[in-house]
């Protein structure tokens, strides 16, 4: 009899330990994959706004930085840009093809982007 009742907590924990092993890598995928389509919205909102051509005009790489950027972050910085009212000096900016971090004085995130840019070159 007490052999029974040590044998029934630890099959009882074998099954749960098995559950969880099993479920574990589904989590995972499914995780995974929700990230993959939120960045992916992510991307879209930014090719929306003049912040998706910035970041291309100042050397940034979007994958990057949708990957490296923390998304409060990133929906702070695309709260400035749809809230700018430089957009001329910016729309000039981005039909030249001469932006810089050096020359966005003008923007709403040109410190956000400078540090951006510094880390991704460092």
């Amino acid at each position: 009899m007490t052999q029974l009742l040590t044998l029934i907590p630890a099959v009882v924990l074998v099954l749960l330990l098995a559950a969880f092993l099993l479920l574990l890598p589904v989590a995972i995928v499914f995780n995974y994959r929700s990230g993959m389509k939120y960045r992916a919205a992510l991307a879209q909102q930014l090719s929306t706004l003049r912040l998706g051509r910035m970041l291309a005009a100042v050397g940034i790489d979007i994958d990057a930085y949708l990957s490296s950027e923390r998304v409060v972050d990133i929906h702070q910085q695309m709260k400035r840009c749809s809230e700018c009212t430089h957009q001329v000096p910016c729309d000039a900016g981005l039909a030249d093809g001469n932006l810089t971090t050096d020359s966005i004085g003008f923007c709403n995130n040109e410190q956000s982007l400078r540090d951006i840019a510094n880390r991704n070159h460092d």
